[in-house]
């Protein structure tokens, strides 16, 4: 017994020692092939090579890049999927790669999951491959209809475009046509692809994208020009009185409000423009008309935390606090992660008295809070 035991043991030995001798030379081969630009032997290669070593994440990182690079988008996913599995120490960029593979194949929801799972784990250091996230980001958050969001991250795309320019910072970005062309389908909330917008569209989304470009640069003076201008030349255009709005509101609040009245003439259904009156009328402690407002935007965007969350705050300023809990609460489950809505619910169970569970949300906020600044960092 003792004697076939160790006969079956080396039999195992020399079959693992094979195994691990065959997996190091489709490895080198796979380089080799790859490096020489033989691209569909290097691709067999590495799905030999992964086949019998599935944890080598390396080997999946370049079979997913071979695919892409080769607008073989699907089986680039599957490698993709396989990489994130398997590595432990850097996956963010196989989910930006990921992402992009998704979004070549229409996936659009799953794209923008893979992709910001990606940009909060790190994204490594290639510029392109950084802005070409950002890019992707920026633009389907706003087919989303996530306006702030999209302008926030194609804001950072242009200041990284600007950093890697010095010598004609303005220049790079305002020749950018493919940025320029998504910060005006954010600005203007047009929830659309830009491969989407019509031909008679794009002179007003250059236009659009051509200031918020300059807000982007912090050019405030040439985009408060750009942005008279635009409402000038179309002033019956939605988005276009909001977008104009909003750049005014922290430094001229009473015009802003002409703004976003102007919009909701234009565009009734407009939640955005309700939302933004109902908050600036909460803060200049015009609670019975920001609540007009606040119920105005809930009734049009039902599944929008921020309308529940101006509608809870005005509420309670009113001193009402079981429809100010009703609207907060709601806003917490739409937007579980939002620190905003759960330091309002927060002070809302305070108000009514409920010591504990106000702790619990105001604990729930600086977890939160902190989480969102760590990934800022």
């Amino acid at each position: 017994m003792l004697g076939l035991s160790s006969s079956a043991q080396t039999t195992e030995n020399q079959a693992r020692n094979a195994k691990s001798e065959s997996f190091t030379s489709l490895a080198s081969q796979a380089q080799s092939a790859m490096e020489a630009g033989r691209l569909a032997e290097a691709i067999q290669l590495y799905k030999r090579a992964t086949k019998v070593r599935a944890s080598w994440s390396e080997g999946w990182w370049h079979l997913g890049t071979l695919y892409f690079d080769s607008s073989r988008f699907g089986e680039a996913r599957d490698a993709f999927l396989h990489f994130v599995e398997v590595e432990k120490k850097q996956p963010g960029p196989g989910f930006g790669m990921l992402g992009l593979s998704e979004f070549h194949l229409g996936r659009y929801p799953q794209a923008l999951t893979a992709l910001e799972r990606g940009w909060k784990l790190g994204l490594g250091s290639n510029p392109e491959f950084v802005h070409a996230v950002l890019f992707h980001l920026g633009i389907l958050h706003a087919r989303m209809d996530e306006s702030e969001i999209a302008i926030e991250r194609l804001t950072l795309l242009a200041n990284q475009v600007a950093a890697a320019h010095p010598e004609a910072d303005k220049d790079a970005v305002l020749s950018d046509g493919d940025l320029i062309k998504a910060l005006g389908i954010a600005a203007l909330r047009i929830p659309k692809l830009p491969s989407e917008i019509p031909t008679s569209q794009n002179s007003l989304v250059q236009q659009a994208g051509h200031a918020q470009a300059l807000i982007a640069l912090q050019e405030g003076v040439a985009a408060d020009a750009e942005l008279k201008q635009l409402v000038a030349d179309h002033p019956s255009e939605p988005g276009v009185h909001y977008m104009y709005g909003a750049f005014l509101l922290k430094e001229h609040p009473p015009a802003a409000v002409d703004e976003f009245r102007r919009e909701i003439e234009v565009a009734p259904k407009n939640a955005a423009a309700h939302t933004q009156l109902a908050l600036e009328f909460l803060r200049t402690g015009d609670y019975e008309q920001g609540l007009k407002y606040a119920k105005e935007a809930v009734a049009l965007a039902p599944q929008n935390f921020v309308a529940h969350v101006a509608n809870g705050r005005l509420w309670l300023a009113l001193g009402k606090t079981d429809p100010a809990l009703q609207e907060l609460r709601t806003a917490v489950r739409l937007a579980p992660t939002s620190p905003d809505a759960h330091f309002a619910l927060s002070r809302a169970l305070s108000e009514a008295g409920r010591s504990a569970e106000a702790a619990h949300e105001r604990a729930e906020f600086e977890r939160l809070q902190a989480l969102s600044q760590a990934a800022e960092r």
